[in-house]
């Protein structure tokens, strides 16, 4: 009997040491986690990228969920992406991304979740994808940094991008000479206002275009653009590449 005993108690303490091994596992998964969504508030793409490849060395084998049915283990995938989604949107907010570029981001790639029909591509690639977008948006786009009348008046250029907003108007509504306001806006963001709205009006053009709106005229219309080929040449300025050349790309990854 004592014997018996003894070999059953072994088993379990076998057992309890496995699942404490799980659990050290499960506490540093979510570790890499929190570190992630602090590196997206914060605008860091490369510290991601290297959380990213830390969790991949870290949890080769690492599988969204044990269902047995691939229907459902897929829907699973998805759940959990969906929800990186939403903390990565979050966290991008606090990082002080405006909620216009935050909404097309988030409606992007709640698509690209949905419409995905491997577990592969939502562990190995979009997974990376969705929190490496986000830092990037807060590094690109986040007025945190900059002084509360900066702030507003960024906000409110955001919030009006679509429209031709005269530089005057930011003047009167801040009680301020607008040669003050030039001066400080450029100091701050390290462009003039009109160079401002026309790099933010790109960066709202490629959510859209990596969205599905592929038609040229109507987005520059839809960004304020009364001339697309002055559009093609702004955006060619500030991403790099042409319009038709971005769209090319997003059909090639």
């Amino acid at each position: 009997m004592e014997l018996k005993t003894e070999s059953n108690h072994n088993v379990n303490k076998e057992g309890f040491v496995s699942d404490s091994l799980n659990m050290v596992q499960i506490e540093r998964r979510y570790e890499l986690e929190q570190e992630m969504l602090h590196a997206v508030k914060w605008g860091n793409p490369y510290k991601v990228e290297d959380l990213l490849e830390m969790r991949r060395k870290l949890f080769p084998d690492l599988i969204c969920c044990g269902k047995e049915s691939a229907m459902e283990a897929l829907r699973c995938c998805k759940n959990e992406l969906v929800a990186l989604n939403a903390l990565c949107r979050f966290s991008a907010r606090l990082g002080g991304v405006q909620p216009l570029y935050l909404h097309s981001l988030a409606n992007k790639y709640a698509l690209m979740i949905e419409n995905a029909v491997s577990i592969a591509y939502l562990s190995d690639v979009l997974y990376a994808q969705i929190a490496i977008d986000y830092a990037t948006a807060v590094l690109e786009f986040s007025v945190n940094s900059y002084s509360p009348m900066i702030k507003k008046i960024v906000t409110y250029l955001t919030v009006h991008l679509t429209e031709d907003v005269r530089i005057e108007q930011l003047g009167k509504m801040h009680n301020t000479h607008i040669s003050h306001i030039s001066r400080k806006f450029k100091k701050e963001t390290g462009m003039s206002i009109p160079a401002y709205v026309s790099k933010q009006r790109v960066g709202l053009a490629k959510l859209y275009f990596e969205d599905g709106r592929t038609s040229i005229r109507e987005l520059a219309e839809l960004l304020g653009f009364n001339d697309s080929n002055y559009f093609s040449k702004v955006f060619k300025r500030y991403a790099g590449m042409t319009p038709t050349e971005y769209i090319n790309s997003i059909h090639e990854r």
